[in-house]
């Protein structure tokens, strides 16, 4: 919904846009009861008797906007605090950015930006395409967006991240839902088949020719069978099966360092499905090698 409409107290009405030529009139006319007397003042501040609400709404009614500048009736036009005003207005969730106007004799002008939304943020909240996380009523969450997530000051990040993998990764196998940024650092991908993967604490972008290459030409022909894959080692990666299947390291480690070949499988998978390149074979697990 777009265009101007006018609130009187206790009413709806829509009014044409007023010209330059009023509004002219209207400024110089308020410049000279501030010069002249507080008499010529008192004659020229009239009680507010309609809110006009500007801009284009989708999330948000008219009603809404009325309510939160909450004007008391009788209120004087120029007694009013502009700034009060605009503030309760961009205290609504669904609100960028608000302008508050006066419009001689007897009107309020509120215009309003509404949030774009960009993606979910965590369980509960949105990130609007300007990096900011808010949090609507549950019901108003939209649906198909993809879920971010990371600690807050990194909203940002996280948004440049997901856009640059998704432009990378394109609408393949391995195209992105999902981002999450953890409290240490390390980042999660996650596909819309539903895969996850583990993509460590370096940048994640630096992970799109490893997946592109060896990780799709080895698992290509299995990926329904795939629950994630763990990419935080130099030289290979490990797989995590959606059958439960382990295969675990003969000595155990607390953080990803080289693939190496001395892993054997708890439950052997078939012989011809390699989770390594040929130069470092490791072997994939529901756990993998321990991280803690």
């Amino acid at each position: 919904m777009s265009g101007a409409v006018t609130m009187p107290m206790g009413d709806t009405t829509v009014l044409p846009w007023l010209r330059l030529l009023p509004a002219i009139v209207a400024a110089t006319l308020l410049a000279a009861a501030v010069l002249l007397s507080p008499v010529f003042k008192q004659v020229l501040d009239q009680p507010v008797q309609t809110l006009r609400v500007d801009g284009t709404l989708t999330r948000l009614r008219p009603q809404q906007i009325a309510a939160a500048a909450a004007v008391e009736p009788g209120a004087l036009l120029f007694d009013l605090d502009l700034e009060a005003v605009r503030s309760r207005v961009e205290a609504l969730p669904w609100v960028a950015h608000a302008r508050v106007t006066r419009i001689w004799p007897a009107r309020l002008a509120v215009r309003v930006w509404e949030r774009q939304p960009y993606a979910l943020w965590g369980d509960k909240s949105l990130v609007d395409d300007e990096g900011v996380v808010f949090t609507p009523l549950a019901r108003d969450l939209p649906d198909g967006l993809p879920r971010l997530d990371g600690p807050a000051g990194r909203e940002a990040t996280v948004m440049r991240d997901y856009r640059e993998l998704a432009a990378a990764l394109g609408s393949g196998a391995f195209a992105p839902k999902g981002l999450k940024l953890d409290a240490r650092g390390s980042w999660t991908l996650y596909t819309a088949g539903g895969l996850e993967l583990r993509l460590g604490e370096d940048d994640p972008r630096d992970k799109v020719g490893l997946i592109l290459g060896t990780v799709s030409r080895t698992l290509a022909p299995q990926l329904d069978r795939v629950s994630y894959i763990d990419l935080r080692y130099r030289n290979g990666f490990a797989v995590g099966w959606a059958n439960g299947s382990k295969e675990q390291c003969s000595e155990a480690h607390t953080a990803p360092g080289p693939a190496r070949p001395d892993c054997v499988a708890k439950n052997p998978l078939p012989p011809a499905v390699p989770v390594m390149p040929a130069a470092a074979t490791a072997a994939g697990a529901t756990e993998g090698i321990k991280h803690d």
